[in-house]
């Protein structure tokens, strides 16, 4: 956890410089927060899994968004055939600074994102067969980046993103004889498909402009002024 301090100091900073531009988001309300699920996919193990999604984030501007975001995920595989046995588990927490640019300003707002921080990462691999059993353990923090593409419609988000994991490979050995043999490296970046519900950040109520002289009534339509008699 004292690995990330540096995270946490730079979220806050860039929170704050996004919170003193906040009133150039014309249109829309300065604060956003997105809550969701994620389905990950980690290709290079074929493992699958699930987890959630927690950002919080300023409006800049009317399309510029910043802040960070948190996301856990838990994913597993396997392979079983009458010759071999191949197990999989994977657990990763992540903590990010993140961006996001919206290509529109209307009720759907495709968005581009990126982030960047610390991944804390925990999988074990079980390879057995006949011949050979191999035990492959991994844990550790990284440093990653994470693209991604998504859609806002109205207050549903849709989004993919990218997890790029830096130096965080494994390498599976296997004895063969009494020599040990490279068998592969394995990536542990992984993707996530998410589904999100925006809290906030919505657009502003602009108060309706009238002509000088008259009034709105709430129960019904703007009233004009009355000339005197």
């Amino acid at each position: 956890m004292k690995q990330h301090w540096w995270v946490a100091v730079a979220a806050v900073g860039a929170l704050a410089s996004a919170r003193e531009a906040h009133a150039q988001a014309a249109n829309y309300n300065p604060i956003t927060v997105d809550v969701g699920l994620a389905y990950a996919r980690t290709p290079s193990y074929g493992r699958s899994g699930f987890g959630a999604i927690f950002e919080g984030k300023l409006n800049v501007t009317d399309q510029i968004a910043a802040g960070v975001r948190f996301d856990g995920i838990v994913t597993f595989g396997g392979r079983v055939t009458d010759d071999s046995t191949d197990v999989s588990v994977g657990v990763a927490a992540a903590t990010l600074l993140d961006g996001e640019y919206f290509l529109t300003t209307s009720s759907v707002r495709p968005f581009v994102g990126f982030g960047l921080g610390m991944y804390a990462l925990v999988s074990q691999s079980v390879s057995a067969s006949d011949a050979n059993t191999s035990v492959s353990q991994s844990a550790g923090r990284y440093f990653g980046v994470a693209p991604a593409l998504g859609i806002e419609l109205g207050r549903l988000r849709l989004a993919v993103t990218y997890n790029l994991i830096l130096g965080a490979d494994i390498e599976v050995r296997q004895n063969v004889g009494m020599a040990n043999e490279t068998e592969t490296e394995y990536g542990q970046s992984y993707f996530t498909f998410e589904l999100a519900i925006r809290f906030g950040g919505g657009r502003k109520r602009v108060a309706p402009q009238l002509p000088p002289g008259g009034y709105y009534n709430p129960t019904g339509p703007y009233m004009p002024p009355v000339k005197p008699s």
